[in-house]
């Protein structure tokens, strides 16, 4: 009876503290409206307001940035290819890591943003 006790007590108090008990590690999903914000901040410059990969800089640097808008690019791509390639970069620094510019949730919603430039 007394582990009975216990083990409900140990579960009231986890209830009780369960927003505490959230991983730090957690985030909340990517939010298309911020990434823009971001996007448009650091990213347009190569990948081009329409994410075509046609930016200001993007026409004069080989290989051209990604194409968010080429459904090749996103064939048997998981999501966390391209969290992994916004986070670390590509391409021996063709495309920089962001990782020390911009926060775990802002890759989440530039990521989520990028997403709306993909063809159905």
């Amino acid at each position: 009876m007394r582990r009975l006790k216990v083990v409900l007590a140990g579960g009231v108090i986890g209830v009780l503290l369960g927003g505490y008990m959230t991983p730090t590690w957690a985030l909340e999903p990517g939010d298309p409206e911020r990434g823009k914000v971001v996007y448009n901040q650091y990213c347009y410059k190569c990948h081009g307001v329409k994410g075509d990969g046609n930016g200001e800089v993007g026409g004069v640097s080989f290989p051209p940035p990604a194409n968010f808008t080429d459904p090749a690019l996103w064939k048997n791509r998981p999501d966390s290819f391209f969290i992994d390639v916004i986070t670390n970069g590509y391409d021996y620094g063709k495309m920089p890591p962001w990782w020390d510019v911009i926060s775990k949730q802002e890759i989440q919603d530039v990521f989520a943003y990028i997403k709306t430039f993909r063809k159905k």
